[in-house]
């Protein structure tokens, strides 16, 4: 399933999107084991993207802006619980027009907590998106996001990721609970947020 089909099943409020989906997150020692795995498994390759993810401090949830290579720029806000295993989230996003200059605006307003700069690499795996990030000043991650639906039930979601974790051979001792900007800020001091 493509990420435009899977965007057009959900509920879309005045061009912004809201969906729930189930994730789960694990740090890797090698993305290119687990892409070798994947592939074998059927995986397919979607994209290569560069992310700069800007996350805002005074907001119930959190909030970013995802600034994009290839693709449009996004504003995106979501909630989830921090734990170790799969989670549910709710996720309200838009897609942002060429030269929005949203970053200093957001930025004044509410603060910058934290800059997240990573190279993503997507992959389709059973009705599932699968990103293996480098993330700039943590390493290697893997994540899973399977979106809720009629057709895919909260319980099923669950059992999925969980399955397919184990068929990564990726042990639950290397899942993560927080957002990369949780890990970051608990790394060290911010950044400066700007990528080359």
């Amino acid at each position: 399933m493509t990420r435009e089909k899977d965007e057009s099943r959900e509920s879309a409020d005045g061009g912004a999107l809201r969906k729930a989906l189930v994730e789960l997150k694990a740090r890797v020692d090698s993305l290119r084991e687990i892409e070798r795995r994947l592939r074998t498994s059927g995986a397919r390759f979607q994209a290569t993207l560069h992310q700069r993810d800007v996350y805002f401090r005074r907001v119930q949830g959190r909030l970013k802006l995802r600034i994009q290579r290839p693709g449009r720029d996004q504003l995106v806000w979501y909630d989830r619980p921090d734990v170790a295993d799969t989670k549910e989230s709710r996720i309200v996003l838009t897609a942002l027009p060429s030269h929005h200059g949203l970053e200093p605006v957001l930025g004044a307003a509410l603060g910058v907590r934290v800059f997240v700069s990573k190279v993503r690499r997507v992959f389709e795996w059973r009705g599932t998106r699968v990103h293996l990030d480098e993330v700039e000043g943590l390493g290697a991650f893997l994540e899973f996001e399977r979106t809720i639906d009629r057709d895919t039930p909260s319980e099923f979601a669950h059992s999925e990721l969980r399955a397919m974790l184990g068929e990564l051979r990726i042990s639950s001792d290397s899942l993560q609970t927080g957002s990369y900007s949780d890990l970051l800020l608990a790394a060290g001091p911010p950044q400066s947020g700007r990528t080359n």
